[in-house]
Parts: C-alpha cells; sequence; structure tokens
C-alpha cells in the first residue's frame, strides 16, 4: 500500500510518529510526503498489488469492493487517527 501524507498539514518535528501510527495500521506501507494546498492529512490511498480493487463506475476514492481497506475507509480512518494524534502535544 503505498499513502501520500500532506506536508503542508503535518508539522516536520511530528512527521516520525505519525509515521509509525501510519505503518501501525498498515503494516507494508510506503509513504510519501508531499505538499498540498488542501488540509487534509492523507492525500492519496494506493492499493497494493494485493489489494488492488477492480475497475468500476464511481468515484476513484470508493472501491467497488465493499469492506473495511477500501481506499475510502482507510483514508477518513487515518485522517482521524492522526487529528486525535496531533491534538495531543508532544511528549
Amino acid at each position: 500500500m503505498k499513502i501520500t501524507l500532506n506536508t503542508s498539514s503535518i508539522p516536520e518535528p511530528r512527521r516520525p510518529q505519525i509515521e509509525s501510527l501510519v505503518k501501525s495500521f498498515a503494516k507494508a506501507t510506503e509513504i510519501i510526503w508531499l505538499p498540498s494546498r488542501f488540509p487534509r492529512f492523507v492525500m492519496l490511498v494506493e492499493p497494493g498489488a494485493e489489494g488492488k480493487s477492480r475497475s468500476g463506475k464511481g468515484s476513484i476514492f470508493e472501491s467497488p469492493l465493499a469492506g473495511t481497506h477500501s481506499p475510502a475507509t482507510v483514508t477518513e480512518f487515518l485522517e482521524v487517527r492522526i487529528r486525535e494524534c496531533l491534538a495531543v502535544p508532544p511528549a
């Protein structure tokens, strides 16, 4: 799985902590950091070879396969977890 995180929304000193959080959810993950003008933390979730969705009609953000591991579900879960993590001051 490849996950792109927003450098503009996540402070640099907190990035190692956020990477650990993401990797605790999705073990075999490649994390890419890119800037964006949008306020989201998670900009893109691409399934790996084992999780490729079948092509179908609908939004590119929603998997045609129902389940907890669709890109949309993973993105929403990580958005919430990252927001909670950033709300707690660093130790």
